[in-house]
C-alpha cells in the first residue's frame, strides 16, 4: 500500500470543518462495506450510553447532521473526527476491517500533512508579498523626498 493509493481511495472522504478534519457515517459505511442505517444505529447507541465518559466522548466526536439524498429528501448522518472513526471502526471485525481502519487513519494523516504544506506555502507567499509591499512603500517615500529636494534645489 502506497501513500498515493491510500489517499486516492479514502482521502476523498475527508474534509476540514471548523479547522478539524472530519469524515461522515456514509463514507464509513461505504469504506467498510456496511449499511448506513446500521452505522447510524451503532453511533446512536454509543451517544446514548449510560456511561457518562462514553456518552461524552461520542457526543464530542460524532455530530448529527443531515444530507440530501438522490430523491432530494433530508436524511440523517453523523460527521465524525478521526478519533470517532477509529473508535467506531474498532467494533468492525476481520482483516479487511482492520486494513480499512489503518488506511482511513493514514488518509487522515495524509490530508493533514497536505493541508499543512499548503498553509505553510501560503504563509510564505504572504510574507514575501508583505516584504515586497513594505519595500515598495519605503522606496516610494524615499523617491518622493528626493523629488521634493530636487524641486527645491532647482
Amino acid at each position: 500500500m502506497t501513500e498515493a493509493s491510500t489517499c486516492a481511495d479514502l482521502c476523498v472522504f475527508i474534509t476540514r470543518e471548523d479547522g478539524e478534519l472530519v469524515t461522515d457515517s456514509r463514507a464509513v459505511a461505504i469504506a467498510f462495506g456496511k449499511r448506513h442505517k446500521n452505522v447510524l444505529q451503532i453511533i446512536d447507541r454509543r451517544r446514548g450510553s449510560r456511561n457518562p465518559v462514553v456518552a461524552e466522548y461520542n457526543r464530542l466526536n460524532f455530530q448529527p447532521v443531515d444530507f440530501i439524498d438522490a430523491k432530494g429528501e433530508r436524511r440523517p448522518m453523523y460527521r465524525m473526527t478521526a478519533m470517532g472513526m477509529a473508535e467506531l471502526a474498532m467494533g468492525f471485525s476481520g482483516e479487511l476491517a482492520c486494513e480499512t481502519r489503518i488506511r482511513f487513519l493514514q488518509a487522515f494523516r495524509d490530508v493533514a500533512a497536505r493541508l499543512e504544506r499548503r498553509e505553510s506555502e501560503l504563509a510564505r507567499m504572504c510574507r514575501e508579498l508583505e516584504l515586497r509591499e513594505a519595500s515598495s512603500r519605503t522606496g516610494g517615500r524615499l523617491g518622493s523626498r528626493l523629488r521634493a529636494k530636487r524641486i527645491l534645489l532647482s
